[in-house]
């Protein structure tokens, strides 16, 4: 009977799975997942988002019980255990969806790839939903992404055959893989908790989500970050179950739809620039940036970290990070001025934001944070427009984010006794700080040294000269401020699986492709101070910038 084992990575369901389902048609499967050190105490690794890895194999390995199988788990290197495993179960190889969220995970594939290659073994690569291995057009790439989310969902399995005599190490708890317990609390995390947490905003909050996303107290999420960043729902059911609400009148719904559908669509496309330029991980964007250095303050960052600095809805965001892990509360608009206010005003390089972000996000996804991150300082987006969003953290963001002041209240109890118009410049209240910075200089100053930087590329056709290479150094930042496991990254003739994009040996027609990831495609007009609001605006139809 043919034998094929099922590596699970970023993909833990057995829904909208290709290698499960051609697997399962085939005969036995050995669905596996192999607890890597390299990933587990990875700088980034937040352990509330481990905790969240745990119950989602838990979840995994229930689905495959109830279809006759279990879930296999093994501690160790892939490279070394998997052509093993291969060997012990007698199979004929192994199937598994391409992954390229982060540098290591390629260098590990590629390795990988060798070392079967090497011993006679086979793997086959799964193309994930929503990804092409061409270099297309970003507008190509758009148009492929729809007709990808239409297709037919690939069918569950109803039997998984797992051969009883292979053994299987129990689910770790958190600290048996040196992780202590951090108080976030964590979401449910299986595939039909998704499910229900997506049928919950279609019916509770499809009517608003458009227009209450800017306001963090409304929680008008999904909430299911986490579970896409894991896999643990398909991007493409999620597209499918949203387009198939009932076509109806009321125009609210409609656009909460598409807006839904299109962070879907950015969230994918910010992975494909990772497989493109996989040194976004570690570098901004274009070189002139990270050579001309950043501004470093350790006590001002640590201030930034825990919520002290002076400015309410930037403590409040800091705050509720470190306590809830952002996946719900923490929306796109206050991660936004959040990060906006290290890179902007503090002048601090991104990657010390992402890096503390990563370190607490429950749905932390390496390329959707860090693009993020470097577009909200400035060092993405910027080849064909000449200025860049930096967020007032006084009171017009409060203002706009948060009228009744029903956030900063929350997480900065300081201040709970102050109404609203006095939460953006609070007077003076013990227990909390004076402003760390003031906005106006801060601002004209990074205004002015984003203008001298960009104008070595600005308006530029051929932008490839003034793209950041991959580093010889694949080291991952934040690895001398916090215990890691990094000794992967000591070789020297590293490959990357899949490989990343030569820029140097680019065809003219090929780099203008990949200018077009890197252009605004929409005109996006800065948005004019507005008048105080109390509440929230009414449903009016109001532009949002990005995924944050």
């Amino acid at each position: 009977m043919n034998r094929t084992i099922v590596w699970f990575r970023r993909d833990l369901r057995i829904a909208d799975h290709a290698p499960i389902y051609r697997a399962a048609l085939r005969g036995a499967v050995i669905p596996v997942f192999v607890f890597d050190r390299a990933l587990l105490h990875h700088p980034e690794t937040a352990p509330a988002r481990v905790e969240f890895l745990l119950q989602s194999l838990a979840g995994l390995d229930q689905d495959l019980r109830d279809r006759g199988g279990r879930l296999i788990l093994r501690f160790g290197d892939p490279v070394q255990v998997l052509p093993d495993l291969i060997r012990e179960t007698a199979a004929d190889g192994i199937y598994a969806h391409i992954d390229f969220e982060r540098i290591y995970g390629r260098v590990r594939d590629a390795q990988l790839n060798r070392a079967l290659a090497d011993q006679g073994l086979k793997i086959r690569w799964f193309e994930p939903p929503g990804t092409t291995a061409d270099l297309i057009p970003y507008p190509a790439y758009r148009d492929l992404w729809y007709d990808q989310m239409a297709a037919e969902l690939y069918p569950t399995p109803t039997r998984i055959d797992v051969p009883a005599a292979i053994a299987s190490d129990p689910i770790p708890t958190l600290t048996d893989l040196g992780h202590q317990p951090d108080g976030k609390p964590i979401p449910p995390a299986t595939t039909q908790a998704a499910r229900q947490l997506l049928q919950e905003f279609l019916d509770e909050k499809s009517d608003r989500y458009y227009w209450q996303l800017s306001y963090p107290s409304a929680e008008a999420t999904t909430g299911l970050s986490p579970h896409i960043k894991f896999g643990v729902i398909s991007i493409r059911e999620c597209y499918q179950t949203a387009k198939a609400i009932e076509p109806i009148a009321d125009w609210r719904v409609q656009r909460s739809q598409k807006q839904l559908i299109s962070r879907m669509r950015w969230g994918s496309g910010f992975a494909q620039r990772f497989r493109y330029l996989p040194q976004l991980e570690v570098r901004s964007l274009y070189s002139v940036f990270d050579e001309d250095g950043w501004d470093f303050d350790e006590e001002l960052y640590q201030s930034w970290q825990d919520g002290y600095t002076g400015f309410p809805i930037v403590d409040a965001a800091a705050r509720c990070l470190k306590a809830t892990g952002g996946w719900k509360e923490l929306n796109f608009r206050s991660r936004a001025l959040y990060s906006s206010f290290l890179s902007n005003l503090l002048g601090m390089d991104w990657r010390y934001g992402a890096l503390h972000f990563m370190r607490h996000l429950i749905d932390g996804d390496c390329p959707i944070d860090h693009y993020q991150w470097a577009m909200q300082a400035g060092v993405t987006h910027c080849v064909d427009k000449t200025w860049t969003r930096i967020y007032n953290p006084e009171q017009t963001a409060v203002d706009r984010c948060d009228p009744d002041g029903l956030f900063i209240k929350r997480w900065v109890p300081e201040l709970a006794h102050l109404p609203p118009q006095y939460l953006g410049s609070p007077p003076p209240v013990k227990g909390y700080p004076n402003p760390i910075l003031k906005y106006k200089a801060a601002r004209q100053k990074r205004v002015k040294q984003l203008e001298q930087q960009r104008q070595k590329f600005l308006h530029q056709d051929h932008v490839v000269p003034y793209l950041s290479r991959l580093p010889q150094d694949l080291t991952p930042f934040g690895s001398d401020r916090h215990a890691s496991e990094v000794s992967w990254a000591a070789p020297t003739d590293l490959e990357l699986f899949p490989a990343a994009i030569d820029l140097d040996a680019l065809e003219p027609e090929q780099a203008k492709a990949i200018r077009t990831w890197f252009v605004a495609h929409v005109e996006i007009i800065p948005r004019k101070p507005k008048q105080r609001r109390q509440r929230p605006p009414q449903a009016t139809p109001d532009g949002q910038l990005s995924l944050l």
